[in-house]
């Protein structure tokens, strides 16, 4: 049956006839004409949805295409319902159909025969719903139409339910078979915090789990409650202060649960409560059609590489981006990883194989190291951190140990090292640490062999580039201020003592102080006699 109806083409005036065309009717012909085709969008997207259902339709009762078209319109007129919005609980309502006996009985071409097997136990619930209401959910069926992604079905939720129900957020998730969740789509979520609860592992007290087990609704109205029972989402928390979690079906099949959070609190009103179960409802059918993510292809090699990172003696892992439909990395999924690893990390802890790099690492995106692994990716140069230090436990005791980050490629892939430095290693760092936070360094000047070195802080301090080297000694006058300058000795013989205090500004404005300028005798033996290195050295 096509319900398409014929396009009126207007007349147009042609220009060579000597008239000019009026411009106001040339516009109202466009926008009768880009009417018309959105007219015929919205039939040709809303058509495919009327054929799906009439297709499961004739898959559980083997009527005909006509007779089965009769069955929605006839259910859809006895829960007061829009044909659209019947076909979406048909489609949604197909799997608790199928949890059934699973046989689809013989063609009869009997509308009555289709009675016993379709969804119908929405019929009175709808009867009750308020005309307000179901004015809503027709408007909701109408806009599923155009849903693609369950990002957009979150977005397209949040439009829905924002304005009537103060709805903040949405977010969508999914049960897997090893029992964790994963977040499908969000809406109102910054992205960060959707990256921490993107794969939430099957603990208890976890109000999205506790709905999909039992197969019900979890309305969070009590927030000082429903903090004490469970672990609720939001940094803070207090975002949001009150809760629905509904899952998408009855019973234990569920494996699909939409969260709608407020940030006001209070409890659901019954009509709130209709609203959101029936949009629910609708949703259901446009979440089974969506097209499922596919599952990674299980490598051969996979188990090999991981029995190699196990037997590593250091802390290092695997990683191999995950793109976004531009193409860009917008995470890393964790193949293989070593057990020092775990320490390190300071996400939920457990086994960071198979997961996500910013869900076991909440805080990546905002250190260096994330930088550093997506320019490894794009040029293949491998990245090393700054020197940090981590807090560990050793035989009992909590000590600091510095460490490095080294980030390498291996084809489109990177592997990932945590570098340990030794004490002096350790103590190195803690001095140039110092330095720079005190602005602090050090300079040493061979006043025998000419030779001078100087710390990098003091390269900083007095703004020189390093590729410049070190100034001697007898030019520091040169870095003091006019009015230091005359204060400014310099040793004249190879050790009498100088003291002198001087005063110099760097590029940037900021005074540098010279406290300790002087020269020492440093002894050592040579051939049974003892002689003298003099040295000066300085402080700023």
């Amino acid at each position: 049956m096509c319900d398409a109806r014929r396009v009126k083409r207007e007349r147009i005036v042609p220009v060579e006839s000597g008239n000019v065309p009026d411009l106001v009717e040339l516009a109202r012909v466009v926008a009768q004409q880009r009417a018309e085709l959105d007219r015929l969008r919205e039939q040709a997207a809303t058509s495919a949805v009327v054929e799906r259902a009439k297709g499961v339709v004739i898959a559980l009762t083997g009527c005909s295409a006509d007779t089965a078209a009769e069955t929605l319109l006839q259910h859809a007129k006895a829960a007061r319902r829009t044909l659209l919005e019947e076909c979406w609980i048909t489609l949604g309502d197909l799997a608790s159909v199928r949890s059934g006996d699973g046989t689809s009985p013989e063609r009869d071409d009997r509308p009555e025969g289709t009675e016993d097997v379709l969804p119908a136990a929405g019929l009175r619930a709808a009867a009750s719903t308020p005309d307000d209401v179901a004015d809503a959910l027709g408007r909701l069926g109408r806009a599923l139409v155009h849903v693609d992604t369950h990002q957009h079905l979150a977005a397209c939720l949040l439009d829905h339910l924002g304005p009537d129900l103060d709805a903040d957020s949405v977010m969508i998730y999914a049960r897997r078979p090893g029992g964790g969740l994963e977040l499908l789509g969000h809406a109102g979520v910054d992205e960060r915090l959707a990256a921490q609860w993107r794969h939430v592992p099957p603990f208890s007290g976890v109000a999205v789990l506790d709905a999909l087990e039992a197969g019900e609704p979890r309305w969070l109205e009590d927030f000082a409650e429903d903090s004490a029972r469970y672990l609720l989402i939001g940094d803070p928390p207090e975002r949001w202060l009150s809760r629905a979690w509904l899952p998408l079906s009855a019973g234990d099949d569920s494996d699909l649960c939409i969260g709608v959070l407020r940030g006001r609190a209070g409890s659901f009103t019954p009509r709130d409560r209709a609203h959101l179960l029936g949009a629910v409802r609708l949703c259901a059918g446009r979440l089974r059609t969506l097209t499922a993510a596919p599952e990674p292809v299980p490598d051969a090699s996979s188990d090999a590489v991981q029995a190699l990172f196990a037997a590593l003696p250091v802390p290092a892992m695997l990683l191999t981006p995950l793109r976004d439909a531009s193409g860009a990395p917008e995470d890393f999924r964790v193949d293989a990883a070593t057990p020092q690893v775990t320490g390190l990390l300071d996400g939920t802890g457990g086994d960071p194989a198979g997961r996500r790099l910013r869900e076991v690492w909440p805080g990546l995106t905002d250190a260096p190291v994330w930088q550093g692994c997506l320019d490894t990716l794009a040029g293949g140069e491998t990245y090393e951190s700054e020197p940090f230090a981590h807090q560990e436990t050793v035989d009992g005791v909590a000590e600091l140990t510095t460490y490095s980050v080294r980030v390498t490629r291996l084809e489109d892939a990177l592997v990932v090292t945590w570098v340990r430095h030794a004490s002096s290693d350790r103590q190195e760092q803690r001095l140039a640490e110092l330095q720079r936070l005190g602005s602090l360094g050090w300079a040493n000047w061979n006043l025998a062999t000419g030779e001078v070195s100087w710390s990098a802080q003091v390269f900083e301090i007095l703004s020189r580039d390093p590729a410049d080297g070190p100034v001697p000694l007898y030019g520091l006058s040169a870095l003091a201020l006019s009015d230091d300058r005359s204060a400014w000795t310099v040793p004249s013989s190879p050790w009498p003592a100088t003291v002198s205090r001087s005063t110099s500004r760097s590029a940037s404005g900021a005074r540098a102080a010279c406290g300790i300028c002087g020269s020492s005798p440093k002894w050592w033996p040579t051939g049974g006699a003892r002689r003298s290195r003099p040295t000066a050295s300085c402080r700023t």
